[in-house]
């Protein structure tokens, strides 16, 4: 098992932050396929409350330089379903990742959550564990998710902020 915790910082408020993120399309749309040129991203369900946000989302990302034997254990098209539920009181996403090759033999959870830096300041915290039973490969695989996924929020970090400044939402 392997895990890692993921922080960068924005200058904007909690509510700007979760309400950009989670709630605009046009940011989602220009994150996934845009900026990380994911091949797909879509929300299959999606239920909104004033206490949560629970949603289904397919995602297929961009996978490249995979070693041998991971492209063949993962195939051609391999992508995955996040399910996931925000808590809007408490500012906090907790999610899971089922992917489409060995959904049976791996476990990937984690958490998004925020800490309050100012007035119109936050960091973005996330934290998530990646597992995967497969003999010899497991661990090739889950240090690949790890860096894939910090490079993922990398270049989100550096979009969010430009689309912020974009729109007029920092401080």
């Amino acid at each position: 098992m392997a895990s890692t915790r993921i922080e960068h910082d924005f200058d904007c408020s909690e509510a700007t932050f979760f309400q950009v993120t989670f709630f605009d399309p046009e940011f989602s749309r220009r994150l996934y396929l845009e900026t990380l040129k994911f091949p797909g991203w879509k929300v299959l369900e999606e239920k909104v409350t004033d206490e949560a946000l629970e949603r289904r989302v397919e995602v297929q990302p961009l996978v490249e330089n995979l070693p041998g034997p991971l492209k063949k254990l993962l195939g051609d098209r391999f992508g995955y379903v996040e399910e996931g539920k925000l808590d809007r009181k408490q500012n906090r996403y907790r999610f899971r990742v089922i992917p489409s090759a060995m959904p049976d033999k791996t476990r990937i959870s984690g958490e998004l959550r925020t800490e309050r830096l100012g007035d119109k300041r936050v960091r973005r915290i996330v934290e998530f564990s990646i597992d995967v039973k497969v003999m010899m490969l497991g661990k090739l695989v889950e240090q690949k998710s790890i860096e894939d996924t910090r490079a993922s929020y990398d270049k989100m970090a550096v979009f969010l902020r430009q689309y912020l400044k974009e729109k007029g939402l920092t401080s």
